[in-house]
């Protein structure tokens, strides 16, 4: 028994002495952000039911979003009251608009580099086999 508990405990001094770095390099790491708790329970959730724009809501919204894809703060109070909407829901209205223009424009140019792209490779196998 005494030759088992010897090779347990030069077994844990090896682990221990073999590895010094994994403690300091937890300790370095940023602590991970926490979500806010609902506080308000079932019933808060009840208050904050997701609503759907109307069609009136979404065509003014999109009217100012052709003129100016950005929101300043005093726009935005302005189109919350003049749609009766909270100021955030204008806000994340804007941020998604401002994402889906994103894509859609990186989507074209993708179709037209890839198109050019297209061309090219027609005309180098032409002139290949002239």
């Amino acid at each position: 028994m005494n030759k088992l508990e010897d090779q347990m405990a030069l077994i844990s001094q090896i682990y221990l002495g073999g590895y010094p770095q994994v403690a300091p390099q937890q300790a370095e790491s940023k602590p991970r952000r926490r979500r806010k708790k609902n506080k308000g329970g079932e019933n808060n959730l009840s208050m904050t039911k997701k609503r759907k724009l109307s069609q009136e809501q979404v065509d003014l919204l999109e009217h100012h979003f052709g003129n100016e894809h950005k929101l300043e703060s005093e726009r935005k109070d302005r189109l919350a009251s003049e749609l009766g909407l909270d100021p955030r829901q204008v806000a994340v209205w804007f941020q998604n608009r401002r994402a889906r223009w994103k894509n859609k424009k990186l989507e074209e140019e993708f179709s037209k580099l890839k198109s050019d792209h297209d061309e090219v490779v027609l005309e180098k196998c032409r002139l290949e086999s002239e």
